[in-house]
C-alpha cells in the first residue's frame, strides 16, 4: 500500500468515524476494506485509534480535524516504534539464532558423547608366526604378543574393570589401579590383576593354558560354557600355573620364570626340558608340525638358549648336539590350492631314515 493512499484512506476514515463523510466517501472506504485483509487490518487500527481520540474530544461537535491530527501522530508514533521493534528483532535474531542452534546440537551431540563412552571401539593386534609385536594400551600398559598371537583391546577403558582379550601368548606389565582391575580372557581361563607382570599361555585350540606370574599378585578363574567364572587359584610371583581344559586339573609350582618370559626377547630357553616340550615350542613360534619318532626321543633332555635363531639353525643346533636327526617334509597343495603346515620329522640317530 503507497503512502498516498494511506494517508487519503485516513481522511477518509476519519470522515467517516466523525459522521461527516459523503455517501461515495463511505462506498469507497468500504470497497478499499474488502479489497484486502492488510485494509480491513488497518482499518480496525484507524477505528482504535479514533476512538482514543474521540475520548479525548471535549467538545458538544466532534472536531473531525483534531481528532484527524490525533490519529496522525499516533500512526506515526506506532510506525516508529514498529521500526524500533523490527530493529531491535534483526539484532535479537542475530545473537539469538547462533545460540540456540549452538544448544540445539550440544544437545545432540550429548547422547553420541555418551555412547561412546559406555562403548569403546575395539581394534585387534595380530602377532605373525616368527614374529614378536609390542604395543602400549590407553591405561599405558605394556603388552607384548608372541608368534602367532591376537589382542583384542579397546581404545579406552571404561566402567569398572580393564578388560582384554587374548588369543595366543602374551607377556603383560599392568599399570596399578586398585578400583579398576585388569582382566586379560582367553577362551578358558580369566586373569585378574590390578598392578603387576604376568605372562599368559592359551590358545583357543590349545589343551592347556598356563599363567605364569613375575611380579605383583593374579587370580585366576577358569570359564564354563556359559561364561561365567569361578576362581580355582592365586598366585604369588615366581609361580607357574598349568590348567588343563579337557580335565579341569590345575597344578601350580615355583619355576625360573624368565624361561617363559625369555621369548619376549627374541630368546628361546630351555632348562632341563623333555624334547617333547621343545618341539611343541618349535610349532608354537614356526607354526610347524614336529613330529618325534621313538619313545625314547620323548624323554630326552634338553639345555640350550637360542636368540632369534631361525627353525633350520636351530633344528641344525639340535641335531650337533644330540644323538638326533631330522627331514622336513616336502608340502603338497591341497585341492584348494593352499599348502598345509611344513612338517619335521625327529627321529633317533641309529634309526633308519623315514620314508
Amino acid at each position: 500500500m503507497e503512502k498516498r493512499k494511506k494517508t487519503d484512506i485516513t481522511e477518509v476514515a476519519a470522515k467517516y468515524f466523525s459522521g461527516n463523510g459523503s455517501p461515495e466517501e463511505k462506498e469507497y472506504l468500504e470497497k478499499w476494506i474488502n479489497d484486502s485483509e492488510e485494509n480491513a487490518t488497518y482499518f480496525r487500527q484507524l477505528g482504535n485509534i479514533w476512538a482514543t481520540a474521540d475520548a479525548d474530544c471535549v467538545s458538544d461537535e466532534i472536531d473531525t480535524s483534531r481528532a484527524l491530527t490525533k490519529i496522525r501522530k499516533r500512526i506515526s508514533g506506532d510506525s516508529a516504534m514498529r521500526r524500533l521493534w523490527f530493529a531491535w528483532g534483526k539484532i535479537a535474531a542475530v545473537l539469538i539464532i547462533p545460540l540456540v542452534i549452538w544448544n540445539i546440537m550440544k544437545l545432540f551431540q550429548k547422547p553420541a558423547e555418551d555412547i561412546s563412552f559406555q562403548q569403546p571401539v575395539y581394534s585387534e593386534v595380530y602377532a605373525t608366526f616368527g614374529t614378536r609385536t609390542a604395543l602400549r594400551l590407553a591405561d599405558s600398559s605394556l603388552v607384548w604378543l608372541n608368534s602367532g598371537s591376537s589382542l583384542r583391546y579397546p581404545d579406552k577403558f571404561t566402567g569398572s574393570h580393564r578388560e582384554v582379550y587374548l588369543n595366543g601368548e602374551a607377556y603383560f606389565e599392568v599399570k596399578s589401579e586398585e578400583q579398576m582391575p585388569f582382566i586379560v580372557r582367553t577362551a578358558d581361563i580369566a586373569v585378574r590383576a590390578t598392578g603387576t607382570k604376568f605372562n599368559i599361555l592359551g590358545f583357543n585350540s590349545g589343551q592347556v593354558s598356563e599363567v605364569t606370574l613375575v611380579a605383583g599378585k593374579v587370580s585366576v578363574s577358569e570359564i564354563n560354557n556359559k561364561g561365567i567364572d569361578t576362581l580355582i587359584t592365586h598366585l604369588i610371583p615366581d609361580q607357574h600355573m598349568v590348567y588343563n581344559k579337557s580335565t579341569g586339573v590345575v597344578s601350580v609350582r615355583d619355576e625360573d620364570t624368565y624361561k617363559f618370559i625369555s621369548w619376549k626377547d627374541g630368546k628361546l630357553i630351555f632348562r632341563n626340558e623333555p624334547l617333547s616340550e621343545v618341539a611343541k615350542k618349535l610349532s608354537q613360534v614356526f607354526n610347524v608340525d614336529i613330529e618325534i619318532q621313538g619313545d625314547v626321543l620323548h624323554d630326552y633332555r634338553y639345555r640350550a638358549t637360542f636368540q632369534d635363531e631361525t627353525l633350520s639353525d636351530i633344528l641344525k643346533l639340535l641335531e650337533i648336539s644330540a644323538p638326533i636327526g631330522y627331514k622336513e617334509l616336502k608340502r603338497a597343495p591341497l585341492e584348494d590350492g593352499t599348502f598345509p603346515r611344513k612338517k619335521v620329522i625327529i627321529f633317533p640317530l641309529r634309526s633308519p631314515d623315514p620314508d
